[in-house]
């Protein structure tokens, strides 16, 4: 590499750069900023999917709730039932990680801790509900959703979105001590178990959406 040492004022021997390297400097930045770029569009994009995938998890959650009865055609209980027990918690973890990329890959500590444990919930749901291993998986989930609500508003990531995503946790705590199918139940009572589900299930719909504008 070829270097000109030329004397300074105060007698010290600044070196001169080879020819060529404010080019490669200039490059360097230049392809480190593409690269910026496209990992902050990736990372929009995937927390526009995961907004969606929130949104469709509180549909589906919903509509499984409602249509798993004894009153539906066997066709639904014996098809459409199981799909949707199925379909919920893969959308919740989507939800998840669509939270998960909008918040600078998981945030602070709580709130990456949230995102893991609720995650493990999410993917528990769909091994439980694919028979391979029974597992309560919804104290996972709501435990999870209620420590990234707490991160979120404790470090105002975004206030309206920490509360919408702590409210939806509150209210699944709720509807699963109300819930008497849930081996800890607390007051057993079924009909504020169904109308906190509801909420749970509104709650997914609006803290996607919020997540939805935020990242477009």
């Amino acid at each position: 590499m070829f270097l000109l040492e030329l004397q300074g004022p105060l007698g010290d021997a600044p070196r001169a750069r080879a020819p060529g390297a404010s080019k490669c400097i200039i490059t360097v930045i230049v392809r480190r900023s593409a690269r910026t770029r496209r990992m902050a569009v990736s990372s929009t994009t995937l927390a526009r999917w995961g907004a969606a995938a929130a949104c469709l998890g509180g549909i589906s959650y919903g509509a499984w709730g409602y249509l798993d009865n004894p009153a539906v055609s066997g066709f639904v209980v014996g098809i459409v039932v199981p799909v949707l027990s199925l379909i919920t918690p893969t959308l919740f973890l989507g939800g998840l990680v669509g939270l998960y990329s909008w918040l600078s890959r998981g945030g602070s500590c709580l709130q990456r801790t949230g995102l893991l444990v609720g995650s493990l919930g999410s993917i528990l749901g769909v091994i439980h509900e694919l028979g391979w291993w029974e597992s309560e998986w919804w104290p996972l989930l709501v435990a999870g959703l209620t420590m990234v609500g707490v991160g979120m508003v404790v470090k105002d990531a975004s206030r309206l979105l920490g509360a919408l995503v702590l409210a939806s946790g509150i209210l699944g705590w709720v509807s699963l001590l109300t819930d008497p199918a849930f081996s800890g139940v607390l007051v057993p009572m079924r009909p504020l178990h169904v109308a906190f589900a509801a909420f749970f299930c509104l709650s997914w719909v609006a803290w996607g959406w919020v997540l939805f504008r935020a990242a477009s």
